[in-house]
């Protein structure tokens, strides 16, 4: 088992961690120049996430390259793939567990592409200890967006294991290249790693983070719990893609060095 991992550095790196643990360590250092300064860019760090300008100019070199398929490009593909992002635990009204709201956006786009298509749908999401698999929550919710055909992915923990696994499925069902449906600040991080499994995919990106048409009025300096979210969306792509990076240089992708389920995902940490 690897001592640092990708959910580890997020935990502790990412907005509001990271800068609440520099401006507590300033507070520490409170008696020296330096502390000072860190705990003051601590709290600027934190309000700057926190603030809807900076997570959606974080956001925007991530989503840019992609855009919806249109029917020409639809037709190239032959199935369709939607990763994971997570459970939502304590949903009484589902049985104690399902998806998370990430997730439920993807699923509700693959539904769209397999109504569109007709294309067999992989749901790919791995278990959590003690849990169901993600892919099973998964296909409950393409089953109630009205999908039949629906291959389940059950053994990844995370984007390059939602690649490696799904890659050997579609090898096996003698399919060569899926719609791959994610957020579209997911797509950079997930078309390399289905790229290093040797699958071609069509981007499908869904749930962009696009700023409203409405200037640069005073309110948007207030800082918004959503925003401070989806500056950790973005910052979480970051790190992971430069994680994936590091990584590779060493192991390349393929699936004979697929990691094994050992933990699942929380509101979209690993995907």
């Amino acid at each position: 088992m690897e001592i640092f991992s990708l959910r580890a550095l997020a935990a502790w790196l990412l907005p509001p961690a990271g800068p609440l643990v520099l401006a507590m360590v300033g507070l520490l250092l409170w008696h020296r120049p330096a502390g000072r300064w860190l705990a003051v860019a601590g709290v600027l760090l934190l309000y700057l996430f926190s603030i809807p300008p900076v997570g959606y100019a974080l956001m925007a070199p991530l989503q840019t390259p992609y855009e919806p398929p249109d029917d020409p490009v639809l037709v190239k593909a032959d199935a369709i793939v939607v990763l994971g992002a997570g459970y939502r635990s304590g949903a009484a009204e589902f049985s104690g567990e399902t998806v998370n709201d990430l997730a439920l956006v993807r699923l509700r786009y693959a539904a769209v592409l397999h109504r569109r298509t007709g294309l067999p749908v992989i749901a790919s999401g791995g278990a959590a200890k003690g849990r169901e698999p993600e892919a099973r929550w998964m296909a409950e919710v393409l089953e109630e967006f009205g999908v039949s055909s629906i291959l389940r992915e059950d053994r990844s923990r995370d984007t390059r294991g939602n690649a490696l696994h799904s890659a050997r499925l579609l090898r096996e069902a003698g399919l060569e290249r899926p719609l791959l449906v994610t957020h579209a600040h997911h797509l950079p991080r997930a078309i390399r790693a289905f790229e290093q499994a040797g699958v071609e995919v069509i981007p499908a990106p869904t749930g962009a983070f696009i700023a409203p048409d409405n200037g640069m009025s005073p309110g948007v300096f207030r800082p918004r719990a959503s925003a401070l979210r989806m500056s950790w969306l973005a910052m979480h792509e970051y790190l992971g893609i430069q994680w994936y990076r590091w990584r590779s240089r060493d192991r390349p992708a393929t699936p004979a060095n697929a990691e094994q389920p050992s933990g699942g995902r929380e509101q979209g940490i690993s995907s």
